[in-house]
């Protein structure tokens, strides 16, 4: 079992597809565990504040989302069918099932639920996932990568939450690029997209950082 998870981790360090497909530098290109890192931690900042969800459900999926992607290629949307990537993914996460016991039972299940997006933490999750993508692009947009840009409407299209409707449309205002992209959106979803909030967070944050030199 450890073997198996060691093998994980390190597949899970590869660099995401969509980054390598616009020429990101190695150094600084996001890998498949960076992002559920920050996926899972939306997720835990977002479940706080709806008491009707399933918060450690929420999380667990948020953290396992991509892990057939340590062994099955990162798919890019248009590479190949959805069906057909469905299929790939789901034979590398079954055969998780039968290495890690119990817990790969749990792992698939968790993994499914996600996949069929019947209930409102694998929504939320997927809308999570989406909304990563366009975080991390304004953070690369602002190092020159101009060809990033059409994550923003991609994303747009495709929220149905409110809130995080509400907190992509404050981030694309990009009215604090002096900050973290990342520093403003989990900022943004502890607010639970309040803008007045937000911008009187933001503003102590930059006083904060230029007093001390950060």
């Amino acid at each position: 079992m450890f073997g198996k998870i060691r093998e994980i981790k390190q597949g899970l360090d590869k660099i995401r597809t969509g980054w390598q497909k616009r020429n990101i530098a190695e150094e600084i290109a996001e890998t498949i565990r960076q992002h559920s890192k920050k996926v899972e931690k939306a997720a835990r900042i977002y479940g706080e504040h709806f008491p009707d969800i399933d918060q450690n459900k929420l999380i667990k999926m948020a953290k396992i989302h991509d892990i057939a992607e340590y062994k099955e290629k990162d798919y890019v949307p248009g590479e190949i069918s959805p069906e057909e990537k469905h299929e790939r993914e789901k034979a590398v996460v079954l055969e998780l099932q039968e290495s890690l016991g119990e817990k790969g039972s749990e792992l698939f299940d968790l993994w499914m639920e996600f996949e069929k997006q019947e209930t409102k933490e694998a929504q939320i999750v997927k809308q999570l996932d989406q909304l990563d993508a366009s975080v991390q692009a304004m953070e690369y947009e602002k190092l020159g990568y101009d060809n990033v840009k059409n994550f923003y409407p991609y994303t747009l299209e495709r929220l149905r939450d409110p809130v995080l409707i509400k907190v992509l449309e404050i981030l694309l205002k990009k009215e604090f690029t002096a900050i973290n992209a990342y520093d403003q959106y989990f900022t943004l979803l502890e607010c639970n997209g309040d803008d007045i909030i937000f911008k009187e967070k933001m503003k102590k944050m930059f006083l904060k950082r230029n007093l001390i030199g950060v």
